[in-house]
């Protein structure tokens, strides 16, 4: 019975957070959709979001600890980061879809369009010149991403992302209580 109070204070603890993480990312977004919706296809973007997910769920996990008593198992720290990533990563993906599909479909165009200049012009200081027909297919790659199809498969995809940095957040987070012999 104790077991099945701490395993759903876990879980109610992680959604709590997740959810919070979730707006967040939600905030995020729309602060740069009004600023200047080509920051999301500059590289720095993604990590600052990746740093910022990652410092959210390492706290998250230190408060759980704390809450629990000081001690947290590996397993339970993993479970309570893995579920945070996951329902931010959902609340995320939901909102770029209502974003880029309902609110703004330009905005898609628009960062397909940075994206690809970008490329462009790398591959022009490297010496090489984009085949068009490469690039066409790189842009409808892109828009594709943009539709509930393409976001449903990069969330397939994250979800082993997520248990990837869950596994490294539970081991940061995790600290056993002292063995008596």
């Amino acid at each position: 019975m104790e077991n099945e109070e701490i395993e759903q204070n876990n879980t109610q603890h992680a959604v709590k957070w997740g959810l919070i993480l979730g707006l967040i990312s939600v905030i995020i977004t729309l602060l740069v959709y009004v600023i200047d919706i080509t920051i999301m296809a500059k590289p720095y973007f993604g990590i600052i979001y990746l740093v910022v997910y990652i410092g959210f769920v390492i706290y998250a996990g230190r408060k759980y600890r704390e809450e629990s008593g000081g001690y947290l198992t590996y397993g339970k720290a993993f479970l309570h980061a893995f579920v945070i990533l996951l329902l931010a990563g959902f609340i995320d993906r939901v909102f770029l879809y209502i974003l880029f599909n309902l609110i703004d479909p330009q905005a898609a165009e628009t960062i397909i369009k940075v994206t690809m200049d970008t490329t462009m012009q790398a591959m022009e200081s490297f010496g090489g010149g984009g085949n068009p027909e490469v690039m066409d297919e790189m842009a409808e790659g892109m828009a594709e991403a943009y539709t509930l199809g393409g976001l449903a498969k990069n969330f397939m995809f994250m979800i082993i992302a997520y248990a990837i940095g869950a596994a490294i957040i539970g081991a940061i987070n995790k600290k056993n209580e002292p063995q008596e012999f």
